[in-house]
């Protein structure tokens, strides 16, 4: 059977960038010496084709005028498959897409799906997130999570919200400061914590988002692998379900999310919060996130969870080390071709603590420039701590992308 191959876009923006990328898939140094200035258009990664796949990748982008690197070994026959990097102008692109249309090798289906990839970068993006009653206009600006965590544990506020009045209050003045979501979460994800007792996580949340609807009718989301506790939080009045895991701890929850008519963040991650950061290893990271929130875009949509209720969430912080974290923001736009919402949420993590050598209470200015620079690499939902900083930052940020020419 013809593998079906599934091509991804790659944000190049350096020579070094397209050399590094260059020399994973296994080209030669002369190869990459003589095509990293041709990377700087469009470049489209097509992994695992077979040699003649590669070959007529090759020689059709030749002709237009582009390129495609393919490993070193493939014109001697010494491998069975290699990654295919294509690039060329969008032009050129949509040119082979009509070219591949009538080749062999399962090209023509390859090429339908450069096509929606290409339709996906020149539209608007994912503009709206539907979770129950609300809408949520992304396009219109970037939407702010307030955190309120209801542990006594969390990295940065445990302890402080335990009672569900406190918890309220806090609510409220993120209302207030601008806060578009309330994201309520009853156990700890930091690095290395245990998970608390599903009992013990109903009794925290529940009685806190019952307190929050009944001061506001926005949207409540809550952050939980748990079916049962998505299940009574959704009853209680959450319009939202946060989870970690993608939906991959406790399949019964897209049930739940879709029955409800909820919204779903998915959220990449190694392992559990107790050894996530004892594997930070990828050969490819944008390839590995790209190709996880896609499977889990997929579980939901199968689940029943609507395509305009889906956001995905690239995990930072979640076994990653600083330098991932770092890169993750500087690519963020190699997942906007999965055609869903972008959230990111870096608010005081470790990674801002390592790059300014700063404590937990002092990076308030460093969550400010990664979500300033989220923004502009089209993140459409913040989840912070701080909210009024926050929103002053994401409308000042908004504007100066919309100026005139």
């Amino acid at each position: 059977m013809t593998n079906v191959l599934s091509p991804r876009a790659l944000l190049i923006t350096s020579r070094e960038d397209a050399a590094r990328e260059m020399l994973r898939i296994g080209v030669c140094k002369g190869g990459v010496d003589a095509m990293e200035g041709k990377a700087r258009t469009l470049v489209i990664k097509v992994t695992d084709a077979s040699v003649p796949t590669a070959h007529v990748l090759k020689q059709q982008m030749l002709s237009l005028g582009g390129d495609a690197a393919v490993a070193k070994d493939v014109i001697t026959h010494g491998v069975d498959s290699t990654d295919v990097l294509i690039m060329g102008t969008p032009r050129q692109v949509r040119e082979l897409v009509s070219r591949l249309s009538w080749q062999p090798f399962g090209l023509p289906e390859l090429g339908d799906r450069i096509s929606s990839l290409l339709d996906a970068l020149d539209g608007p993006g994912a503009s709206v997130l539907r979770a129950g009653p609300h809408t949520l206009d992304l396009a219109e600006r970037v939407h702010v999570m307030g955190i309120l965590n209801v542990t006594p544990d969390s990295f940065s506020d445990g302890g402080e919200f335990l009672r569900p009045t406190a918890a309220a209050e806090h609510a409220r003045r993120m209302i207030d400061e601008g806060a578009d979501i309330i994201d309520v979460g009853g156990q700890s994800s930091r690095p290395g914590s245990q998970p608390v007792s599903e009992d013990d996580e109903l009794e925290r949340v529940v009685p806190v988002i019952r307190k929050v609807r009944e001061q506001w009718d926005g949207p409540v989301s809550v952050d939980t692998y748990r079916a049962r506790v998505a299940e009574e939080a959704l009853a209680a009045g959450a319009t939202m379900v946060n989870d970690i895991t993608a939906f991959s701890a406790e399949p019964r929850i897209a049930e739940v999310t879709a029955r409800a008519g909820a919204a779903a963040v998915l959220m990449h991650m190694r392992g559990t919060p107790a050894t996530m950061q004892q594997d930070t290893a990828y050969d490819d990271l944008m390839g590995e996130l790209a190709f996880f929130l896609g499977a889990a875009v997929d579980r939901a949509l199968e689940a029943g969870v609507g395509g305009d209720q889906i956001a995905i969430d690239p995990g930072i912080g979640f076994g990653k080390t600083t330098e991932h974290n770092l890169a993750i923001l500087r690519h963020l736009p190699e997942l906007a071709v999965l055609g869903r919402p972008i959230l990111v949420g870096p608010s005081r993590k470790s990674f801002i603590g390592n790059v300014l050598d700063l404590p937990v209470e002092e990076r308030l200015e460093g969550t400010l420039a990664t979500v300033a620079y989220a923004v502009v690499q089209g993140a459409r939902i913040l989840r912070v701590h701080d909210v009024r900083p926050t929103v002053r930052v994401a409308r000042m940020v908004e504007a100066c992308i919309s100026a005139p020419e």
